[in-house]
């Protein structure tokens, strides 16, 4: 599908699927076995330097759009949604350093994060809290000089390999976002998180007993980081999704191959079965409004509009289609779906994990429900 695209952005496109169709597809099942790049497909993967499309000079990046970094993503995704994860977590946490982070905070870690040459992550999930802030038991008491945080972390992407983490915690009046360091007196690593849906990323538990952060690694205002939390998350459901959406289009693909080569009779499937076609014109449609919601969510991040409840909505319409569109996949197929021969039983296994990860569908369901009744109608501005 082409977008009104500007040349920068047509350009990152093509130079990203080059790349994906070279270097990634070829080597797409030990890279999702791994839950990693490796060798010469990481090379070339790192001196493309996507993180640095979105933002501005000063911090090394090269002052491009969002767009121009969700349509890198959704290139992404098409190989494999691993490097699309490895680049969501560093680039929601550069988000929010650039938008509430200290003079210090920006200078000394944005310039790292885009180069990849440090991994980040968010750590809000706790094993009882869910989305909900108010059950939050990690706690951060005022100290000279500083805060003492203790508590523990699940689910966190990056918690355990000596990266960074913008980790919430409550305080006296709220809930607030601190800039921790997985590397310093106080931290433990837990318990390593094994997926379905995915190889073996670095996720997990963290523990912090009387772990110090200065004054100044305090981001935002102090009570302060629900919203901190709230804008940072819409921002990694929009990249997230557009990894998925590039997975959609994949499984698409692969259907249309079968169906067109597959033969009943001397006839391929796609040209005699009304029902393959039935799937077919539903999954093509399904992708066309993936595709389109995806980058009016990426443009309205670019213009400043309140961008937050559409990822909402992106996020519940991504899960939703790409659960369908996998499925219909693996009917298409029939049985060698399930041979590890054909591609398309990865593809719906990894499609699972975009209707729990950023927050799973019925969350959505909730904050798109009170975003239209607060405003009490349906508004497009």
């Amino acid at each position: 599908m082409d977008m009104a695209f500007t040349l920068e952005e047509s350009e990152i496109k093509n130079q990203v699927r080059k790349f994906v169709k070279k270097d990634l597809l070829p080597v797409y099942r030990e890279v999702d076995k791994k839950g990693d790049l490796f060798g010469d497909v990481k090379e070339k993967f790192q001196s493309m330097n996507l993180l640095k499309i979105y933002f501005p000079e000063e911090y090394g990046g090269v002052g491009g759009t969002f767009v121009g970094l969700i349509i890198a993503l959704k290139e992404l995704g098409y190989g494999s949604i691993i490097p699309t994860t490895l680049l969501t977590g560093n680039s929601l946490v550069a988000w929010s350093l650039y938008n509430y982070g200290s003079d210090f905070l920006k200078t000394t870690y944005i310039p790292d994060l885009l180069s990849l040459k440090i991994p980040a992550g968010i750590a809000f999930t706790e094993s009882d809290t869910g989305s909900d802030p108010k059950q939050l038991k990690t706690v951060a008491k005022k100290r000279a000089g500083g805060w003492l945080l203790n508590g523990s972390k699940k689910f966190i992407t990056n918690s355990g390999t000596g990266g960074y983490l913008m980790l919430f915690a409550l305080t006296d009046e709220g809930v607030t976002a601190f800039w921790v360091n997985s590397k310093h007196k106080g931290y433990k690593v837990g318990k390593r998180e094994s997926f379905i849906h995915c190889g073996p990323l670095d996720n997990g538990e963290l523990y912090l007993d009387d772990y110090f952060v200065p004054e100044d690694h305090v981001i935002g205002q102090v009570n302060k980081g629900f919203e901190i939390l709230v804008r940072a998350e819409a921002i990694g459901k929009t990249g997230f999704c557009a990894g998925y959406v590039g997975l959609a289009e994949r499984a698409l693909d692969l259907a249309v191959k079968y169906a067109n080569t597959r033969t009943h009779r001397g006839k391929p499937i796609g040209r005699k079965f009304q029902m393959i076609q039935v799937k077919l014109a539903r999954m093509t449609t399904r992708v066309a409004a993936m595709n389109s919601y995806l980058y009016q969510v990426a443009a309205m991040v670019d213009q400043g509009k309140n961008f937050v409840p559409d990822a909402a909505r992106l996020k519940l319409l991504v899960a939703e289609d790409v659960k369908e569109i996998t499925a219909d996949a693996m009917e298409i197929h029939g049985a060698y779906a399930l041979s590890d021969e054909y591609e398309i039983g990865a593809l719906f296994k990894a499609g699972i994990g975009v209707q729990v990860i950023m927050g799973a569908s019925d969350i959505q369901r909730v904050i798109i429900a009170n975003d239209i009744l607060a405003k009490g109608r349906y508004d497009t501005e």
